[in-house]
Parts: structure tokens; sequence; C-alpha cells
């Protein structure tokens, strides 16, 4: 009985932690929208991160926590610090503060696994089941999707398989810190309208499928080309110091362009332009600032960036495919980032929670398009592939 009772407290106590650290966070990332990208110190800010580049934390980031979820005993567990939370969360505002074009999904996940991870190490829980918890926590009160927050963390680790043993722990964690951040501080979330999906036939099938596999390749060039930016930085022949100071520059340049003034900081304010608008070339802006961003070492999530870039690169075929612009616009939204993240059942469940359920299946199908055409490496080097289910060939 004693177990129970402090295995609610814990729940409790992650909820409440979570849920106010993702409050706090878009309270921040809210203030830093409202005033002007300061690119000139983003060479400042790279230095500051070369600064921590040296520990494991902030070398390894998301894939750390991948890594530990894939070891069986819990005592195989490397240690833990809690210096994970403050370091995502100021390198994250500093970097969109200077108009680095990253997200915040990343950050919030990283804050809940570090807080459930702490909160196990301390009073001796299972660390995979805690960790699990406090990425959903993260997710969920970041996004304000309960469902998707509590799938993501039992599909992350493995592509291919859910982890059951955690979904009750998981959906509890996500549906708590998201009342916490809701009800406690008051969160607001950006409102999407409802998507209908348009009549079922064979040409419909095909559409869709076009659809993903452009979707697909064009996640592909996003992930080469960040790997591209990142492998080439590495290769410079100058020292550490002086190779940060040119990351901030090379990034103060691309962004200084007027055409990229839309895509600096997180984007969030773009969200509903593709359900409004029609076609225009932000998402190939967004994914060439977003590729070089991360490429060169800023920190911050990736999924409002990809949102932004699905979604309208998705609303630009409605001229080639005949389909509603909405409908369009939340396929992308929902299977370009999922997809790259190998999390394709938490796809189907944002577009459910974001858009309604009537297009379920084909956010399903869309983002296992999707991940298959962007191939078999995503955002995360450590995930691994279930041994049952096939592997793309490249």
């Amino acid at each position: 009985m004693k177990i129970w009772i402090l295995r609610l407290w814990l729940f409790i106590l992650l909820a409440f932690i979570v849920g106010s650290l993702s409050s706090l966070f878009l309270w921040g990332l809210a203030l830093i929208q409202k005033t002007p990208a300061l690119l000139w110190a983003l060479p400042l800010v790279s230095i500051l991160l070369y600064a921590f580049s040296g520990f494991d934390f902030a070398k390894k980031g998301m894939n750390n926590f991948i890594s530990k979820l894939q070891i069986d005993k819990p005592a195989a567990f490397p240690s833990h610090t809690l210096l994970i939370t403050p370091y995502v969360l100021i390198s994250t505002w500093i970097s969109q503060l200077a108009g680095a074009s990253v997200g915040r999904e990343g950050t919030a996940v990283l804050m809940g696994a570090n807080i459930g991870e702490g909160l196990a190490e301390k009073w001796n829980e299972h660390k995979g089941v805690w960790i699990r918890m406090g990425m959903s926590a993260g997710f969920a009160s970041v996004f304000g999707t309960p469902i998707a927050g509590c799938l993501f963390a039992l599909e992350i680790a493995e592509v291919g398989k859910i982890h059951i043993r955690s979904i009750l722990p998981c959906l509890a964690a996500a549906l708590g810190a998201d009342w916490v951040s809701q009800h406690v501080w008051g969160t607001n979330h950006v409102s999407f309208p409802s998507i209908f999906m348009p009549t079922f036939s064979l040409l419909f099938c095909a559409k869709l499928a076009c659809i993903g596999l452009f979707l697909g390749l064009l996640g592909l060039v996003y992930l080469r080309s960040q790997s591209i930016i990142s492998k080439s930085l590495d290769k410079l022949p100058v020292q550490g110091p002086l190779k940060a100071i040119l990351a901030g520059l090379i990034l103060m340049l691309v962004l200084s362009f007027p055409v990229f003034f839309e895509s600096r900081g997180l984007g969030s304010a773009y969200l509903l332009r593709p359900f409004q608008e029609g076609p225009s070339s932000f998402a190939f802006l967004k994914l060439i600032a977003t590729s070089v961003s991360m490429g060169l070492g800023f920190k911050g999530g990736e999924a409002t960036p990809l949102f932004l870039i699905g979604s309208q690169a998705a609303a630009n075929l409605q001229d080639i495919v005949s389909l509603p612009i909405g409908f369009l616009a939340a396929l992308g939204f929902c299977s370009l980032y999922t997809g790259l993240a190998k999390t394709p059942v938490t796809g189907m469940a944002i577009g459910c929670e974001l858009f309604g359920s009537s297009a379920l299946i084909c956010y399903l199908v869309v983002t296992l398009i999707v991940m298959y055409t962007s191939g078999k490496s995503g955002l995360f080097s450590k995930q691994t592939w279930a041994p049952w289910i096939p592997k793309p060939l490249y």
C-alpha cells in the first residue's frame, strides 16, 4: 500500500513540475516572439553553447534518453544530472531570441524526461517508465495534445514497437501535466479548424500516396541538408571556439537576407497561415533556415518548424491535386514531423486532437509513407527498428 501512495505522490509531483515548466517555457517564448530577432547575438549564443558542448547531456540531447530507454536492466542506467533542465530551457530561449529557427518540443520532452528520471532515481523507481512519463508530460503540455504526448513516449525508442507496460502511466502523466499547464497556469494553445476527409475513391488514394511521397522527399532533403552542414562544420580546420563563432556568423549572414525575415525564431505565429491563405514560398525558406540552424548546433526542438514546413508545403499542392487546402495543410502538419521522428501512431493522434478524427486514417497513411520515403535514419540517430518491421533500403 505504501508503495502505491508514494507512486501517486510522485505522479502528482511529476505532472505539476513538468506542466509548470512547460508553461514557464511557453511564457518565455511568447515574450521572445514579441522581440525583434537579435541576429548580432548569434555568434555569442554559439560560443555559449560551445562552452557546454563537452558535457554529455549537452552533446547527446534526446538521443541520450532514447539510449536509456533501450536498457533492460534499471541498474545499468548511467548517472543522472538535473543540469539538463535549465540548460535546454535557457539554450532554447537564447537561440530563439537571437533568431535561430528552432522549435520547442525537444526542450519540453527533454525537461520532462530529466524530471522523470530524477524522481525515479531519488525514490528508487524504474527509470525507463518514469522517463517515458516525463516525455509524455512534456510533449502533451507544450502542445496541448495529451494522447499524442503519451504515444510519442511509447514509440520513440524503437520504431514499430509500443511499450505496452507504460501506457497507463504515460497517459496519466500526459493528462495531468496538460491539465496543470492549462488550468493552473492558464496556458493557451493555438486552436486549429476542424478538417473533414474528402470523398473516398481510388483517385483520392493515389493523391494521398503522391502527397506522402512529396513530403517524404522534402523530409529527406531536410535531414540530408542538416547532416551535411553539421559534418562540414566539424571538418573545418579551426579550433573549437573559432568554429562556434563561425557557425554564429554563418547563420547571421543567412538570416540577414530579407526573404528569411519570417523564418527567424520559432514561427508559431504562422501556424494558421496555411489554413487561411494560398500557396507561398515560406515552406522552403523555413526549411533552409531550420536545417542551417540545427546543423550549426543551435538548440531547440524541430516539431514546430516542421509543422510549418509540412503544412505550407502540402498546401502548395492544392492546384496540382485539387483537394481542400485545409485538408492538405493538416496532412502536412501531422505527417512531416512524425514521419521523420518515425512515430506514425503519434502523427495520427496529433491529427485527431488538433483537427478532428474525420481523416485519422489519412494522417496515419501519409505519415507511414513519409517515414519510409525519408530513409532509415530520422531525427534521432539512436532509434532502432523492431525486427518484424521492414526497414527502408537507404
